[in-house]
């Protein structure tokens, strides 16, 4: 039997295991790295070269690759009552969730989402949505200013911790491009931590679990306010082992202090919707007028999406890219665009490395499904600065040296690939 190339994969990876004895070298995991999601082993140093995204878990036949569970520790923690624990849920997370729990393809459980976590034993639940109001209000205003001052563009979004990381390891020079606004989850953990805590008075301190479509965000944590992150299918499991009983439930909310978010927080979910809610906020920042609902709105990127936009008194260049080997096109006239979103996953984090998994022959069917229960969502606040606790949180709360908190530096990681050979060769 030929044997063929496969993804290593270091012990130490936050995201992704393998189990060896499955394993039956076909090759498929280093097709998809490579020319799925653009990872160059030609490069590969000592260490594995990985952004953590899940595409091999996906991909893998046989399940030798598998996501790195930390859902049983948690399990473990809420049996000791002495520990206050929040978890706070990522838009694409309702729309899918439902696939593992018998519901319809493409049903949104966001209603029965917080009395799932309650029965769990979370103390707090709260909406990752309102997370992501706040990266759209601080995004928002950082490209303003770059536009104004002509700096650092275009600017990249930075929401996407493989994306982030990719671009440490392969673009560095493009580190100062990428918004320094932390992501939704970072703006929670972060918020939960300080601000939730002290309109509270809560002495005891509050650990932070996310639950994310995203097996990449387990990387994203390392550094930050967030305790663990789960992903869809971890807490599939957690439900499943606890024999919560679905159908008993009644529909609630998530906590009110820090549980809603607008409906362009919740596109967030899906390729195109960072740059909608950014663009749409900002334009109202700019003009003081609230543009017309879909003004912005870019279909989720097959690859690659280009736009041209009026604002204000000029006109903004975009592209949505998903998957980096389109991003490596449109770097080569990455000069022509003011803003450029990046997502690595196909459909964004509709389609990240921890949802359900599913037959590859209806991957597309799956993905369009999510998406269309994301743009359905019913919410009355279409955009962030129409959000209330927004308002709130920002009168009352963030002064600016707070406001530092809720950005982030990125790394330069280009010690953990070779150098290209012709940078080499000069």
């Amino acid at each position: 039997m030929e044997v063929k190339k496969k993804v290593r994969v270091s012990l130490d990876n936050p995201s992704i295991g393998r189990i060896n004895e499955r394993c039956i070298n076909c090759g498929v995991c280093y097709e998809i790295c490579e020319h799925q999601v653009g990872i160059d082993h030609s490069r590969e140093s000592n260490e594995p070269s990985c952004i953590n995204c899940g595409a091999c878990v996906q991909a893998c036949p046989r399940g030798a690759l598998v996501t790195k569970y930390n859902y049983k520790g948690i399990l473990n923690l809420l049996k000791d009552t002495d520990k206050r624990i929040a978890i706070s849920v990522a838009p694409a997370v309702r729309v899918s969730l439902g696939e593992e729990l018998g519901f319809p393809l493409g049903t949104n459980i966001e209603n029965l989402l917080p009395s799932i976590l309650r029965h769990l034993g979370f103390e707090y639940t709260f909406d990752v949505t309102f997370g992501a109001d706040v990266t759209v209000m601080e995004e928002a205003t950082e490209l303003l200013m770059r536009l104004e001052n002509r700096t650092n563009l275009p600017i990249f979004t930075s929401c996407c911790p493989s994306w982030v990381k990719y671009a440490g390891m392969y673009h560095p020079e493009l580190l100062p491009n990428l918004s320094t606004a932390k992501s939704p989850i970072g703006m929670m953990s972060t918020l939960i931590k300080t601000y939730f805590r002290e309109m509270n008075m809560i002495e005891d301190e509050i650990i932070s679990v996310v639950v994310a479509p995203c097996t990449s965000k387990k990387y994203e944590i390392l550094d930050g306010d967030t305790d663990y992150v789960i992903t869809t299918r971890e807490l599939a499991y957690m439900i499943k082992e606890c024999n919560i009983d679905i159908p008993s439930l009644k529909p609630s909310e998530f906590d009110y202090l820090m549980g809603h978010g607008s409906k362009s927080a919740v596109m967030f979910g899906r390729s195109g919707g960072v740059m909608e809610a950014v663009l749409s906020t900002a334009y109202y920042l700019k003009t003081k007028k609230t543009p017309k609902q879909g003004t912005f709105r870019i279909p989720p990127a097959s690859g690659l999406e280009k736009r041209t936009f009026k604002f204000g008194n000029r006109l903004i260049n975009v592209a949505v890219i998903a998957g980096m080997t389109n991003l490596e096109e449109i770097l080569k006239s990455k000069e022509d665009y003011d803003v450029i979103e990046v997502m690595n996953c196909k459909g964004g984090c509709i389609g990240g490395g921890g949802q359900p998994l599913g037959p590859k022959s209806s991957e597309i069917e799956r993905l369009d499904t999510r998406i269309r229960a994301l743009d359905n969502s019913d919410n009355d606040i279409i955009y962030a600065y129409q959000n209330r606790q927004i308002e709130e949180l920002y009168e009352y709360y963030l002064t600016m040296e707070k406001r530092e908190s809720l950005h982030t530096v990125h790394k330069n990681l280009s010690h953990l690939v070779k150098p290209k050979k012709e940078d080499i060769n000069e």
